[in-house]
């Protein structure tokens, strides 16, 4: 399964296909770029098809997915119910799907392509009526000693602040020795 995407890739995908298209929703009240909650809803009324598979607990999607979520979403900026997008995509062709879709056309490899360009989620909110998560903080890591690593949701660590992280770990860092689980129990020592 080269090429399938979790389910936040796949809302990454429709939106851009739909940015490039630059069609919204005649409707108000409809989401002009779908994310996981509208993509879950979707698949549980027959829209989008269920997952191709599992990686771990995480759902995989593809092609055909990414057409008929973008296909959904075109038909809604032209003003379609979703009863009536229920019943001209029941049961639609790629073919159908791809016509109704309109992707841009790809250039390059598009799966090497996806991770070199960072996703402009520039006008997404933080979060949206408490339906998305939030973005996740950056994590710093602070390595203790050979085998352990501290990752801290912090920004801008001082070095007060690593040297007092370095004498609060050496109990944790003898007992993890002492237990077999570390190679070394010395933190590495900061020069002053």
């Amino acid at each position: 399964m080269d090429d399938t995407w979790t389910i936040g890739e796949l809302a990454d995908r429709a939106a851009a296909a739909l940015a490039a298209g630059g069609e919204t929703p005649a409707n108000g009240r409809v989401r002009d770029l779908p994310n996981e909650r509208l993509i879950r809803w979707y698949t549980t009324i027959g829209l989008v098809d269920p997952p191709l598979g599992r990686r771990g607990r995480t759902a995989l999607y593809g092609r055909r997915h990414l057409l008929q979520l973008v296909a959904v979403k075109r038909r809604q900026a032209a003003g379609r119910s979703i009863a009536e997008i229920q019943v001209e995509l029941a049961a639609a062709t790629d073919e159908s799907l791809e016509r109704i879709a309109d992707l841009p056309a790809a250039t390059g490899n598009e799966r090497e392509r996806f991770w070199r360009e960072r996703p402009d989620i520039s006008h997404r909110p933080a979060t949206v009526t408490g339906y998305d998560t939030p973005r996740p903080p950056v994590v710093q890591g602070v390595r203790l000693g050979p085998d352990v690593t501290l990752l801290l949701e912090a920004h801008d660590l001082t070095d007060a602040d690593l040297d007092a992280i370095a004498s609060a770990a050496r109990p944790l860092l003898e007992e993890l020795q002492r237990r077999g689980l570390t190679r070394s129990a010395a933190p590495p020592r900061r020069s002053q």
